[in-house]
C-alpha cells in the first residue's frame, strides 16, 4: 500500500503537531516538560552526524598559531598512518620533520574516542587594485562524533598546543644572546647560534660536585607548581667562584646543553643604566640561562658592611667613583654607566625577575668575598658552587679526554703531587692538546710540569719558615728585653 502525502495531508499532520504540542505545553508540569526536553535533545545528539572544525594557515592575513602547532604535531605522529608524505628540515631546526600531502588522512584515539584529520589545499583568488591574484590556502580539518565536541575543546586542542610547544623546543636552534650597547632598532640583544661542545661528561670536576648539580637541575625544571604554590618566581641562581682557570665558563656551557636552554651573556659594562638592565631582563625568554661573568670586576659590589668598618674616607671614595662614573670619566667602568648595586638587586629578585618563567641566573667571580652579602644570599644566588684546583678524579677525566686513556703508570706519581701542586684544569689541559697523539709523552710532562712548579713552592715554604722563626726570635727578644724594663721600673718605684 502505497502512501501518497497531498497538500491536504501534510496540512492535517502539521494541525496534529501543533495540537500534541500545545497539549503537552499546557496540562504537562514543568518539571516533566523540562525533562522530555532534556531527553529529546540527547537523542537528537546522538544521532547527529560528525562535526569538523576547520583550521586555516591564516587569519585575516596573519599566522595561525594553532595551524602550526597541529602542523608539528601530526608531523610527529602522521608518519605510520598517512600513505603519501612530504620530509623537509628548516634551517633552523635539528631534526627532520613529515608532514601530511594534500588530501591525506590521519586518524588518532585519544581518550578512549576517535578523531580524525585532513590536510586540504585550495586555490583562492582574490582582487586587489583590479588586479586577480591567486593564491594557495591550505587548511587542517578536524572531524570528530559531536558528543565529544566538549573534550575536544577542554583537553585534546590543549593537549596538542602542548605537544607541539615541546616539538618545536627540541628542534629548535638554540642561540647565544649578547646585549648591545644601544637599542638599536628597537634589539636589545644580538645572537648567534650556540654550538658550545662542552658537557657534564667533559667538564673536570669532582663527579659528586657534578650529580649534586644535576640533580638540582632536574628538580628545577619539574618544580614549576611547586614554585607558583609557595610564591616563588620559577627561577634560580647560581654562583661560580673558584681561581681563573678553573672551568666556570665551562660549566656554564654544560648547563645549557644539559637543559637545552638559550644562553643570555649580559656585559654589565654596556648597560647604561638600570632602566635598561631591567629592560634587557623583560626581553629574555623563558627556558633561558642568564649569565654575568666576573661580576667583581663589571661593577663595584663590595661588600657594604666592610666599608663602614673602614670608615668613611672609603665612602667618599666609593661616592667619588659613582660621581665620576656618572658623568662618563670613570676609568674603572664603562663610559656613562650608572647601574648600581641595587640595580643589579632588583635585576636578580626584584619584581620584573617573575617574567618569563623558568630562568636560569649564573653569577661568576674569582674573589667571592668582595661581594655584597645582600647578593649572596638565598633568593639571588640560591647555589654557591666553589671550583678549586685540581683533584685526581677531574684530572681522570682531562686525561680520558685529551689522551683517550684511563690508566696510566705514572698516576701514582700524579696524585702525590696534585696533593701539594696547585693546578687549573686549563693548566693542564694546555699541557696535554700538545701531546694528543702521544698519551705517554703527554703524562711525562705532566709529571715534569708539576715537580717543576712544586720545587719554587717548596723553597718558598722553606724561606717562609726560617722567616717565621727569625721573626719568633725576634719576638722572643723583644718580650724578654719589655719584661726586664718593667722589673727595673718596680725596683726603682720601690726604693
Amino acid at each position: 500500500m502505497e502512501l501518497l502525502l497531498d497538500w491536504k495531508s501534510i496540512g492535517s499532520l502539521l494541525a496534529t503537531f501543533m495540537f500534541v504540542r500545545t497539549a503537552i505545553h499546557d496540562f504537562l508540569p514543568p518539571e516533566v516538560y523540562q525533562a522530555l526536553k532534556r531527553l529529546f535533545l540527547k537523542l537528537f545528539a546522538a544521532l547527529k552526524p560528525k562535526i569538523s572544525i576547520i583550521i586555516e594557515e591564516f587569519d585575516n592575513s596573519y599566522n595561525n598559531d594553532i595551524f602550526d602547532a597541529v602542523q608539528a604535531y601530526i608531523g610527529s605522529k602522521c608518519f605510520s598512518s598517512a600513505q603519501v608524505l612530504k620530509l623537509s628540515k628548516s634551517k633552523n631546526s635539528k631534526s627532520l620533520s613529515y608532514t601530511m600531502e594534500t588530501n591525506q588522512n590521519f586518524e588518532e584515539v585519544f581518550e578512549g574516542f576517535k578523531v580524525n584529520w585532513k590536510f586540504h589545499t585550495v586555490e583562492k583568488k582574490t582582487n586587489s587594485m583590479g588586479y586577480t591574484r591567486s593564491h594557495e590556502n591550505r587548511y587542517f580539518e578536524l572531524s570528530f562524533h559531536g558528543k565529544y565536541k566538549e573534550r575536544i575543546h577542554s583537553s585534546y586542542i590543549p593537549h596538542i598546543t602542548e605537544v607541539a610547544e615541546k616539538i618545536k623546543f627540541k628542534n629548535r636552534e638554540r642561540k647565544l644572546y649578547t646585549n648591545r650597547s644601544a637599542d638599536e632598532d628597537g634589539r636589545l640583544w644580538s645572537s648567534v647560534p650556540f654550538s658550545h661542545p662542552s658537557t657534564f661528561d667533559t667538564v673536570a670536576m669532582n663527579p659528586i660536585l657534578k650529580r649534586e648539580i644535576q640533580d638540582d637541575l632536574i628538580k628545577f625544571v619539574n618544580r614549576r607548581e611547586f614554585y607558583s604554590r609557595v610564591g616563588r618566581a620559577w627561577k634560580r641562581g647560581y654562583l661560580l667562584y673558584g681561581p681563573p682557570g678553573t672551568g666556570k665558563t665551562s660549566l656554564i656551557a654544560a648547563i645549557a646543553n644539559f637543559l637545552e636552554f638559550d644562553i643570555y651573556d649580559l656585559e654589565l659594562t654596556a648597560v647604561t643604566s638600570n632602566s635598561q638592565l631591567r629592560k634587557l631582563l623583560i626581553s629574555t625568554s623563558s627556558k633561558s640561562v642568564v649569565v654575568v661573568e666576573d661580576i667583581d670586576c663589571s661593577l663595584d659590589l663590595s661588600d657594604r658592611k666592610k666599608e663602614d668598618i673602614n670608615g668613611d674616607d672609603q665612602h667618599d671614595q666609593q661616592h667619588e667613583k659613582g660621581r665620576k662614573r656618572k658623568h662618563g670619566n670613570y676609568s674603572g667602568g664603562s663610559y656613562g654607566s650608572i647601574v648600581s648595586l641595587s640595580g643589579v638587586l632588583n635585576f636578580v629578585d626584584g619584581l620584573w625577575s617573575s617574567c618569563g618563567g623558568e630562568r636560569l641566573m649564573i653569577f661568576t667571580t674569582n674573589h667571592k668575598e668582595k661581594l655584597d652579602q645582600a647578593l649572596l644570599r638565598p633568593g639571588r644566588m640560591d647555589k654557591h658552587i666553589h671550583l678549586s684546583y685540581c683533584e685526581i678524579s677531574a684530572f681522570k677525566i682531562l686525561m680520558k679526554n685529551y689522551l683517550n686513556i684511563h690508566k696510566h703508570p705514572l698516576m701514582n706519581d700524579i696524585e702525590e703531587l696534585l696533593r701539594v701542586v696547585k693546578m687549573t684544569p686549563a693548566d693542564i689541559g694546555e699541557i696535554f692538546m700538545s701531546c694528543e697523539e702521544d698519551a705517554d709523552m703527554g703524562m711525562v710532562k705532566m709529571v715534569e710540569e708539576m715537580r717543576r712548579r712544586f720545587r719554587p713552592a717548596q723553597e718558598s715554604a722553606d724561606i717562609n719558615g726560617e722567616l717565621s722563626k727569625e721573626d719568633d726570635q725576634v719576638a722572643e727578644d723583644l718580650k724578654n728585653e719589655r719584661e726586664d724594663s718593667v722589673a727595673a721600673e718596680l725596683v726603682d718605684s720601690v726604693e
